[in-house]
């Protein structure tokens, strides 16, 4: 049998240091890149595998990252997933992919903080979870993403929920929308709470001048099939409603299809706004207007504190805010009409 070549094997026959070779595998950045080229030519000629098990042993890493996501279902959730699994590869790192069935309970925080990870990456998190997250806190790095904790006890990488709902109070209002109605659901996500109370504060800073009526369906799921019911229900109670605002893009989509079947023309009788800006939202058939969340910088910023934090466990914590954007879409203007100005990004970066 031949015998499986090492990282001194392949340092020899590329005349480097094992060292550099190791650089090299893992990705860092202190290679020069005829070296780094030189290194993997030899790694591909041999078909050189280095073994994880003995990497995890000398460093005492796996290179493995836990993510914790909430319903794939929604497609807001693998957009999130591609993204930190292109980041955290660029790094050398691999993704494993945490689905709790419902709110993270003490067994599966038990199982993330026992199991191999070096790091989790949370893009859902809610305060009745706030001791797990500080269980598996005890063991590992632990990074928030997309949401954040009422306590500021871990490092989180957000965007501004309450500027992005305020962007789309005053879209409406400049638009000369009077009659509003929101879809959304019951919720203790900060994403959810942080929409709506921007977007109602914008609001009524208007007073008497603006009336917003509010779907009094309860649900929790924040699905197409919600949307479309809540809306129906909403145009039914109120029927002279101009503008309707839903917490995110699935709602949206529902009740777009919702007005639609209550007799709605979308844009003439009716405006429509989202929030995410998932895939779908662009599509020519649905043509969506929402809050665009910049998602690509908010996993890179994540993974780059990741690994900040896996150097350096004692940092302080630190939540950073990003910017969002509201891009107008044929559900709240005419196909064949002139796009209206860009609306403002929500903030620039906030760092606290």
């Amino acid at each position: 049998m031949t015998r499986k070549l090492t990282s001194l094997d392949i340092a020899r026959l590329a005349g480097v240091s094992q060292s550099t070779v190791s650089r090299v595998v893992r990705q860092l950045p202190n290679v020069d890149e005829q070296t780094r080229e030189h290194v993997l030519q030899v790694i591909r000629k041999h078909r050189y595998a280095p073994s994880a098990a003995a990497r995890s042993m000398k460093t005492n890493r796996s290179g493995n990252v836990a993510v914790v996501v909430a319903n794939l279902d929604n497609p807001l959730y693998p957009a999130l997933l591609h993204h930190l699994v292109e980041q955290l590869a660029r790094r050398g790192l691999r993704t494993t992919v945490w689905e709790p069935a419902g709110d993270l309970d003490a067994a599966t925080a038990c199982a993330i903080a026992e199991s191999a990870a070096d790091g989790v990456i949370f893009t859902t998190a809610v305060d009745a979870a706030q001791l797990q997250h500080e269980a598996i806190a005890q063991s590992k790095p632990v990074i928030l993403m997309n949401r954040s904790l009422s306590a500021k006890l871990f490092d989180a990488v957000v965007s501004d929920n309450l500027a992005g709902g305020r962007l789309v109070a005053r879209y409406f209002i400049d638009a000369g929308r009077r009659n509003i109605g929101l879809i959304s659901g019951q919720s203790p996500a900060s994403t959810i709470q942080e929409r709506e109370r921007g977007f109602l504060r914008e609001l009524s800073r208007h007073g008497k001048a603006l009336r917003c009526h509010a779907s009094t369906l309860r649900f929790d799921a924040f699905n197409y099939d919600n949307g479309y019911r809540a809306a129906r229900d909403l145009l039914a109670r109120h029927p002279d409603i101009d503008a309707l605002f839903c917490s995110n893009d699935i709602l949206a989509i529902g009740a777009l299809d919702g007005a639609r079947a209550a007799g709605r023309a979308i844009p003439d009788d009716l405006w429509v706004v989202g929030y995410d800006d998932i895939p779908m939202a662009g599509w020519d058939a649905i043509g969506l207007t929402t809050v665009r969340q910049p998602l690509r910088d908010m996993t890179a910023r994540a993974v780059e504190r990741l690994c900040q934090r896996m150097a350096q466990p004692d940092l302080p914590p630190r939540t950073v805010k990003l910017a969002n954007e509201l891009v107008p879409r044929r559900s709240t203007r005419r196909a064949a009409g002139p796009a209206p100005a860009p609306q403002p990004p929500s903030m620039a970066l906030n760092v606290t």
